[in-house]
C-alpha cells in the first residue's frame, strides 16, 4: 500500500472521527520504518509500505495488552458487523434491513436535554445487552454440543 492509500484508508475507517493529514502520516511512516516496523519500497517513482515480522509482534503485543473487555467489546462489534452482512446477503433484494447502531452514536448526540441523554443511553445499552445476551446463548449452545460430540458432559 502507498502513502496516500494508506490515508485515504484510514479516514475511510474512522469516518470523520479523525482525519489524518499527509503532514502525519507520512513522518510518522519514516518513523516506523527507522524503527524496523515496515519497510518501504520504491517501485515506479512511488513508495509502497508493508509491515515486517518485528512490526507483526509489536501489534500483537499491543493487542495482547489490550484490557480483556476492549478486545471484548472490539470482538463483539465485529461479530454484529458479519452478520448484520450476512443478514443482507440473504435477504431479498426489496427488504430493507437496519444497520446495528454504531457503537460511536452513543456518543455524537448533541443538543439533547440530561433526560433525553440517559434515555438515549439506556436505550442503546439494553439493545446491545439483548445483542449480547443472543450471541451468548447461541455460544453456550455450540459449546455444549461440541462438547456432546467430543463425549463430554
Amino acid at each position: 500500500m502507498y502513502g496516500y492509500e494508506m490515508l485515504r484508508a484510514l479516514r475511510d475507517d474512522f469516518e470523520g472521527v479523525w482525519s489524518p493529514q499527509t503532514g502525519t502520516i507520512y513522518p510518522a511512516l519514516k518513523r516506523l520504518e527507522e524503527r524496523g516496523l515496515i519497510l518501504a519500497e520504491k517501485k515506479d517513482g512511488t513508495e509502497y509500505y508493508s509491515i515486517t515480522e518485528k512490526g507483526e509482534r509489536l501489534i500483537q503485543q499491543k493487542i495482547m495488552g489490550l484490557p480483556a473487555d476492549i478486545r471484548f467489546v472490539s470482538r463483539y462489534f465485529e461479530i454484529l458487523d458479519k452478520a448484520k452482512k450476512e443478514m443482507r446477503r440473504d435477504a431479498p433484494a426489496s427488504e430493507e434491513i437496519p444497520m446495528f447502531p454504531r457503537f460511536a452514536a452513543m456518543f455524537e448526540v448533541e443538543e439533547m436535554t440530561p433526560e433525553q441523554r440517559i434515555s438515549h443511553l439506556r436505550e442503546m445499552r439494553d439493545l446491545h445487552l439483548s445483542k449480547l445476551a443472543s450471541i451468548h446463548t447461541e455460544l453456550k449452545e455450540l459449546e455444549k454440543k461440541s462438547k456432546a460430540k467430543r463425549g463430554e458432559t
